[in-house]
């Protein structure tokens, strides 16, 4: 079945929820190519900009009002959403719920380590990439999933909500939706961008609509494709 919605408009549809999923603003590390994982990082002044233009794209050029927004625990994406927010009137705050279930995969003895000093850290160890270390990917498949899948489930009265999460969580998620248009290896979404899925209520379905919308930073729209910026 096709649904003739705007993808990048509020949704008026009462059987759709319409996620605005969303990467976090830059930090240090990003901008170091340290892995944070679980590592409680702060906002660099690149990234409140992001998050300050971001809210303004959002509430004045696009009037996307959110019923609730989501937001994992850690403070990059507090942050960030925060900074998003403040850019509409009080009235249009949604409440935020924090949520650790939506946090990065945790990289284990690895995290806070340079990217270049983690391959070589794998290659002492036997390792074929870094990413062996940390969080098993079925298990942060499964913890991530569960999460968003409860998120949906519990907002039944609403049709707009924000998440606010991070890129490999986002890349986690796209290939649960079978999201296909991209080789999901090859790409990171940039911060702040914003990827929008549509879930329908009633066969529990979720429909990706847009991946890594970044018309805020001025940059048109565009997906990361190399992956040793992080």
């Amino acid at each position: 079945m096709t649904r003739e919605i705007p993808s990048y408009t509020t949704n008026c549809d009462a059987k759709i929820l319409r996620i605005f999923l969303i990467r976090h603003g830059q930090t240090a590390e990003n901008s170091k190519k340290i892995l944070q994982g679980h590592l409680d990082t702060n906002l660099n002044e690149t990234g409140e900009e992001q998050a300050q233009k971001l809210g303004q794209y959002l509430s004045q050029d696009r009037g996307i009002k959110f019923d609730q927004a989501f937001s994992s625990d850690l403070k990059r994406c507090q942050q960030t959403l925060a900074k998003a927010l403040e850019q509409y009137p009080a009235k249009e705050r949604p409440d935020v719920v924090l949520d650790a279930g939506l946090r990065e995969r945790s990289m284990g003895e690895i995290q806070g380590m340079f990217l270049s000093d983690a391959e070589a850290y794998a290659t002492k160890h036997g390792k074929a990439s870094f990413r062996d270390f940390g969080e098993k990917p079925d298990a942060f498949e499964r913890r991530l999933t569960q999460t968003v899948s409860n998120i949906a489930k519990s907002c039944a009265d609403s049709q707009n909500i924000a998440i606010m999460s991070h890129g490999g969580s986002i890349r986690q998620l796209l290939k649960w939706f079978n999201y296909t248009e991209h080789d999901m290896h090859r790409i990171i979404v940039f911060n702040t961008s914003v990827t929008i899925i549509d879930y329908v209520k009633d066969s529990h379905q979720f429909e990706v609509k847009r991946v890594g919308n970044t018309q805020h930073l001025g940059d048109g729209e565009f997906i990361v494709s190399d992956l040793r910026l992080r």
